[in-house]
């Protein structure tokens, strides 16, 4: 990928003429309130410290990065970056910044708030420094020209700058606001922050200074927290919610016959299963391998998903750049997992708990089906409901033992997932405790790689590492869907299933 974006130079005279245009933004009419009703509530504004997918969303909104993630996955366009180049050797990036972008409270942006969001990002000790591992230090040449210096080749530079952990930010609203930063966001992006009533909703009105002309036109986006799924689905029937996510394949129907649309984005998740191995016996491969054996991923995908998921054959999903299925796949067989369970000490079976989600039927269902199967070999798995944002906390804060939930990759390069996964300093190995210096060794290798032959048989090794240690268990290839009323248009998730308001529009 590397050789793909070097000395990479895209001027957008048209994105000129726009930001030029952008003066009159402001009289377009914002008007209408639009709520997008989610399981759960956000935890921070603050990208360094993230770690769920609302937060992440949420961010979506109210900051830009340089680069965005293009439509159909597979690279990345300007944002607040209008042309960039990459040095020959690999070892520095420069970014011209677009004219006339503003924050909120009407400061312009600068190179000076771009380093300094940057610097954090990259910081080592932050949730997703991992992303930025080769950036050594990025400075602002001037108002409008930032310089990335590398350590080494970074071939993933491009889609981690794409990502929310790149999201730039005003340094004088930050560094004013302390420790409350998570709490006062500061950005470029079409919506900013009115209100944030923790466990209920968060509130955004449009912003009056966005660069792009003509848009938002939907005055406040409302993402309220409703648990259930039953729930969500009634209110976007009865028109109290025109957008509702996590929608499971159950009420897809559902949702057509009250005049909804179904929003479907294919491909890009995994649905994912983490250990928290500090706790025994899940400290043992043979143990984890033996549980990963007794998933029957073909019976989910058609029971669960009723078509609508594939069984999953990698960590990966088969969408991204240096996906192979044909590393020793795990799949459904008894047998083997009670002879793995055997090799273990506990060859007779043990009990544990299994969190879910409480009101996610689709999780819940998973759990049942793997509980029955697991029954088979001696094992006893608890299901455990817990509401939405405290599941979340708890395994933020690995108070857990077995979380069932999902993965989507924030670019199509492998080495964010592998990253925070397979390399241990990172969060702790996603909060699963799995320490492989093998795995580690090589995620590192695969992100300075720039050949792509060279960077898929490094991947291919870690895709075989997961399917001998089993440090977490895949289950299906499971489509992201959403549900919107009939009058909202415009609402389209990108590839990895992230989505934002300022081309949706909203009829009276």
């Amino acid at each position: 990928m590397l050789q793909s974006i070097r000395r990479l130079r895209l001027g957008l005279m048209a994105g000129l003429a726009m930001t030029a245009l952008a003066w009159a933004a402001s009289a377009v009419a914002q008007e209408g309130t639009l709520v997008v009703a989610r399981p759960a509530d956000i935890f921070t504004f603050d990208p360094y410290n993230t770690q769920d997918d609302r937060s992440i969303f949420t961010e979506l909104q109210v900051y830009e990065r340089l680069v965005k993630l293009s439509a159909d996955g597979k690279g990345v366009e300007p944002e607040l970056a209008t042309e960039w180049t990459v040095a020959d050797d690999g070892l520095s990036a420069t970014f011209t910044l677009r004219d006339g972008v503003k924050f909120w409270n009407g400061n312009p942006l600068t190179a000076k708030d771009v380093a300094f969001s940057l610097t954090r990002a990259i910081d080592q000790s932050g949730s997703w420094g991992f992303l930025f591992s080769p950036v050594k230090s990025v400075e602002a040449v001037d108002d409008k020209t930032v310089k990335l210096t590398m350590s080494e080749p970074f071939a993933p530079l491009l889609p981690a700058l794409s990502t929310f952990a790149a999201s730039i930010y005003e340094e004088a609203n930050f560094t004013a606001a302390g420790e409350l930063a998570g709490e006062k966001p500061m950005g470029t992006g079409a919506y900013m922050l009115e209100s944030w009533s923790k466990g209920q909703e968060v509130v955004l009105a449009a912003n009056p200074n966005y660069w792009q002309a003509g848009k938002p036109t939907i005055g406040k986006i409302v993402f309220r927290v409703v648990g259930d799924d039953n729930a969500r689905t009634l209110q976007l029937a009865s028109g109290d919610a025109q957008v509702v996510t996590d929608v499971p394949p159950t009420q897809v129907d559902q949702i057509a016959a009250t005049g909804g649309k179904a929003v479907s984005v294919s491909g890009t998740a995994v649905g994912f299963v983490t250990i928290n191995q500090k706790i025994k016996p899940f400290d043992e491969a043979p143990v984890r391998c033996a549980l990963a054996w007794a998933l029957d991923r073909e019976s989910i995908a058609q029971s669960v998903y009723f078509g609508k998921a594939v069984a999953a054959k990698s960590i990966l999903p088969s969408t991204t750049f240096f996906y192979d299925a044909a590393t020793n796949p795990i799949g459904f067989d008894l047998a083997k997992a009670k002879e793995l369970l055997a090799s273990s000490s506990v060859p007779t079976g043990f009990s544990f708990t299994a969190t879910v989600p409480s009101g996610d039927m689709t999780r819940l269902s998973i759990a049942q089906v793997w509980a029955a199967s697991l029954a088979e070999i001696g094992i006893t798995m608890n299901i455990e409901q817990v509401e939405a944002t405290t599941a979340q906390e708890m395994y933020n804060t690995e108070q857990y033992t077995m979380r069932i939930s999902g993965w989507t990759n924030d670019t199509p390069d492998p080495d964010e997932l592998m990253g925070v996964a397979l390399d241990y300093q990172p969060q702790n190995g996603l909060h699963s405790s799995y320490r492989s210096d093998e795995a580690r060794d090589l995620v590192l290798k695969g992100r300075a790689e720039p050949d792509a032959a060279k960077r898929q048989a490094i991947y291919s090794e870690l895709q075989g590492i997961v399917n001998r240690d089993c440090p977490f268990i895949y289950v299906v290839e499971e489509d992201r869907i959403f549900g919107t009323s009939a009058k909202v248009t415009g609402f389209q998730p990108n590839s990895q299933g992230k989505y934002s308001f300022e081309d949706v529009t909203l009829a009276p």
